[in-house]
């Protein structure tokens, strides 16, 4: 019985195990700048949303409808009426958002209980839509990491084209006709160049310096040079001119062109 009794609760350790590693749900900081992400908060479980791969601090954290969502943090946050980015309160690196008993406030809520939640960071700012939610949750941590650590593009292999060779002219049959040699003759796909280093357009150019740079530690990520130059690649995607992009996004010439001159190598 003993042995039946230890048997259950060593599986029953592995299949909480199994569930704790599979509740994290990863996202990196430029998808939250694109997109108004939808996090769901399921009842008796809570969610944390964790900033710490990025080095940023949470320096304050507003929700549009405190009725029905509460939070705690691992650090201070600093005073809602404090303008300073830099109070010595603001320290946070993770929040923790539960469920709680609706609150009767003079607030106007939405159907489902949804709302958004505001984290002002010392860098910059994360906007999420909350849902309240039950039942079994499929994540329980939202990991925030920068977007250095996003895994490079794979680019597809390559393969070189042939070029077409025309057959000779035939000659007089007096003439002793050589052996026939094979003709291999290649021609560098478009997407190659001659010594077969392949080219990249400038956003990609840009994207790959700019990881060059945060591994060599010359480009903090998430610092405000890294979110400029994040701005002047999204505008280069957009069409937009070099000299165009450097001048939306803010980002300094001199290290827009050292960036795209790494990314090119």
């Amino acid at each position: 019985m003993k042995k039946i009794l230890a048997l259950a609760a060593t599986l029953l350790l592995i299949n909480s195990h199994q569930v704790l590693a599979g509740s994290v749900r990863t996202v990196y900081s430029q998808d939250v700048d694109s997109n108004f992400l939808e996090l769901k908060i399921w009842k008796g479980y809570g969610l944390t949303i964790n900033l710490m791969p990025t080095g940023e601090t949470i320096k304050q954290v507003w929700i549009g409808d405190p009725s029905r969502i509460t939070f705690t943090s691992n650090g201070g946050l600093c005073p809602k009426q404090s303008n300073d980015s830099e109070c010595v309160g603001g320290k946070a690196t993770v929040i923790f958002l539960r469920q709680i008993d609706p609150i009767k406030f003079p607030v106007t809520s939405s159907s489902n209980g949804s709302t958004q939640i505001t984290l002002l960071t010392n860098e910059k700012q994360y906007q999420f839509k909350i849902v309240p939610a039950s039942g079994n949750p499929a994540y329980t941590s939202l990991v925030i990491k920068s977007d250095s650590d996003r895994p490079l593009p794979i680019s597809p292999e390559l393969s070189p084209l042939p070029l077409t060779v025309e057959k000779p002219q035939s000659v007089p049959s007096d003439f002793p006709q050589p052996s026939p040699q094979p003709v291999a003759v290649l021609r560098p796909n478009p997407g190659t160049t001659l010594n077969g280093a392949i080219q990249r357009n400038d956003a990609n150019a840009l994207a790959f310096g700019l990881a060059e740079a945060g591994r060599k530690g010359e480009v903090r990520p998430g610092s405000t040079t890294w979110n400029k130059v994040q701005d002047a690649i999204k505008l280069l995607r957009r069409g937009k001119s070099r000299e165009e992009a450097i001048s939306l996004s803010k980002v300094d010439a001199k290290t827009f062109h050292q960036l795209l001159e790494w990314g090119q190598l």
